[in-house]
């Protein structure tokens, strides 16, 4: 495997520029190219044309420094080349495992399976690589007892031998990017790598994702594009890749086999579920408010049963006429104010007569006692003032008898005519009599006029009542109005939510995307058509001869499945044993690889870590012979390395010695 064109003229007479897709879209919908592009870049989505890409990825050397629990410092420097690389020890926990994930820890960010002791030890790491044929080295710094306790560097040469000629410090070299963190550096790494490679974020849907967990998109990087690196062992049940993602597995095949147009289509499809999922939720809203209006209208249309019911009523009593009400009313008031009026003049005329009457009584009184006194006090002989009580002398009473005045008072004494008085009282008792009787007839007249007002006000009172009650009847014509109005708004409410609401319409957005898409994945499915079956022969070949017993077919399909049929027998991937499993994954980026140099593209990075190879055979024979296939294969492709972890050095007595990584103390390190 060579290093690649910048393009593929084999793509390039079969695959259509972004350009032309774009057209065809544009021609389809209507509208003009440059409306379709924007669509897409409102969706984050540009539309360019596919590229050949090198994704080359070989490991140059690997340093490491560290203190055992024990105490005792351990270093571990090594240099490597393309090929097969083992590294070998025929002991568990010697730390065969632990070297790869020296090399995994600064190639992915975070190491995958290091033993927790292991991992306290390290103080220093350092992997000087080649990288899509650009020099870089990695270095992390871990101190336990510092804050934060890893910085990473990624640093740069001009020449790959500048680059191994630098000390650990790395003097002379071009600073990339620091971090400090185990976060940081985890994302600084993924960063780097995902540019370098020219790779991007993957966003696949899940379908039970988000917060309401109607599904979102779930975005992997890096971590996740390493595991098409690092396999996985023979019991995982995933074709590529350590991380169990629905479309993942296939989300690398079609990565690592160039498939032109794959990476924006996944995100194509991200986007279309995205608006798919915003239309659903409206739908759903609509229709929990027809729902939740199916409720009221019931409300609605008791009440308006109701209201028809008392506006019927209501018609029926406002058509009463009040007019001889109210003349009854006003004569009825009227006689009420003449009875007053005539009981208010018997009472005046009852006291005026009364106070006459008493006037004549007293007048006849006083005559009378005024005769009885005179007639009496005539005939009296005081002899002192009836007042002071002072004694009269004799000279007053002899003046009296003299000129007949008073002895008292000395005025003239009246002369007495008993016939007068007699007239007089008489006369008197004649005013007392008429008076006594007008009194009689001003009580008669009193007690019939006040009997008159009584019955006026009883009939003034009925009056009142039946104006009152006709006056309610006929203000209901206000009332019928206002029902009629809450009637007719209820009529409204009811005919305008009466309908099944129309389905929410779908956004040009989300139509756009959708052509796009179909344009998209119909040259997407063409691509896979042409390089699948190549993929599918050289997966046969290369499995049969890893291993892989009775293994008649393989067809890879866009969902990352390989479909096997084994002895004429459908075999799903999971279903194979663990040795098969691991076998198939190898077989399977070989083709990848083997595919991508036939089309002069590199677009899986070369590089192979596969971790205790032979634990899942139970004869040496499969291991030897997938670690000599192996061999064979990196002869044909120049760039292929692969390392990988054995406790069998017997499997590997066929590698160079140079290209073995054991020792023969207790550990190798």
């Amino acid at each position: 495997m060579t290093a690649p064109p910048l393009t593929s003229t084999a793509q390039a007479g079969v695959v259509p520029s972004a350009g032309n897709i774009l057209q065809g879209v544009a021609v389809k919908m209507g509208l003009t190219v440059e409306q379709v592009e924007r669509t897409l870049a409102e969706a984050n989505i540009t539309l360019k044309n596919p590229a050949a890409a090198d994704r080359r990825l070989q490991i140059l050397r690997l340093r490491a420094q560290g203190v055992k629990h024990s105490g005792e410092p351990f270093t571990v420097e090594q240099d490597f080349s393309t090929g097969v690389w083992a590294i070998v020890h025929p002991d568990n926990s010697a730390g065969k495992t632990s070297l790869l994930e020296f090399l995994v820890w600064p190639l992915r960010g975070e190491p995958r399976d290091l033993p927790p002791d292991v991992r306290s030890w390290v103080r220093h790491l350092s992997l000087d690589l080649s990288v899509a044929g650009r020099p870089i080295r990695v270095v992390l710094g871990i101190d336990p007892e510092a804050q934060p306790a890893v910085t990473g560097r990624i640093l740069t040469a001009k020449t790959t031998e500048q680059l191994l000629a630098a000390d650990e410090a790395g003097n002379g070299l071009r600073l990339l990017e620091q971090a400090s963190g185990a976060d940081e550096v985890d994302r600084s790494i993924g960063s780097f790598f995902l540019d370098a490679l020219r790779m991007g974020h993957t966003s696949l849907w899940q379908n039970g994702g988000g917060a309401d967990g109607e599904g979102a998109p779930q975005v992997h990087g890096w971590a996740s594009y390493f595991g098409a690196c690092y396999l996985n062992p023979g019991g995982d049940e995933i074709l590529l890749g350590d991380v169990n993602a629905v479309g993942l597995s296939a989300r690398l095949m079609e990565l690592f086999v160039d498939i032109p147009y794959s990476t924006v289509l996944t995100q194509l499809s991200v986007a279309g579920k995205r608006e798919r999922k915003t239309l659903t939720q409206e739908k759903r809203r609509a229709e929990g408010d027809a729902d939740a209006r199916k409720t009221e209208r019931a409300a609605w249309q008791k009440e308006l049963e109701q209201l028809s019911l008392q506006i019927t009523d209501l018609r029926s009593l406002a058509s009463q006429d009040v007019s001889p009400l109210l003349h009854a009313s006003d004569q009825a008031a009227a006689r009420l104010q003449g009875a007053q009026g005539m009981l208010r003049e018997s009472e005046q005329e009852l006291t005026e007569t009364n106070a006459a009457r008493v006037r004549a009584d007293q007048a006849l009184l006083d005559a009378r006692e005024t005769w009885q006194a005179r007639r009496v006090l005539g005939r009296l002989n005081p002899v002192c003032c009836p007042r002071c009580e002072e004694p009269l002398d004799r000279a007053r009473h002899q003046q009296e008898r003299e000129d007949a005045s008073c002895a008292v008072c000395t005025r003239p004494m009246p002369e007495i005519d008993e016939e007068t008085a007699e007239v007089l009282l008489q006369d008197l008792q004649s005013q007392l009599d008429s008076a006594r009787e007008a009194v009689e007839a001003a009580v008669r007249q009193h007690d019939a006029a006040t009997a008159t007002a009584v019955e006026a006000v009883a009939e003034q009172r009925a009056a009142a009542t039946a104006l009152q009650q006709g006056l309610a009847t006929s203000q209901n014509h206000g009332r019928l109005r206002q029902l009629e109005l809450q009637a007719a708004g209820l009529e409204g409410r009811l005919a305008a939510t009466g309908s099944v609401p129309d389905e929410p319409p779908v956004p040009m957005s989300a139509q756009v995307l959708t052509a796009v898409y179909e344009a998209v994945r119909e040259e997407v499915n063409a691509s896979a058509k042409r390089l699948f079956p190549a993929m599918n022969t050289q997966i046969v070949e290369l499995a049969s001869r890893f291993g892989v017993q009775n293994l008649d077919s393989v067809r890879l399909d866009r969902s990352g499945k390989v479909n096997a049929v084994k002895a004429g027998v459908k075999t799903p991937f999971k279903s194979l044993s663990r040795g098969d499993r691991l076998r198939m994954r190898i077989a399977t980026v070989i083709a990848l690889l083997r595919v991508g140099a036939d089309r002069g593209v590199a677009a899986h990075p070369g590089l192979l870590l596969i971790d205790s190879v032979a634990a899942e055979e139970v004869t040496e024979v499969p291991a030897r012979t997938l670690i000599s296939e192996l061999q064979i294969i990196a002869k044909d492709l120049p760039d292929l390395q692969v390392v990988l972890t054995t406790a069998q050095p017997e499997l590997v007595d066929t590698l160079p010695n140079a290209q073995l990584i054991t020792r023969t103390d207790e550990h190798l390190f």
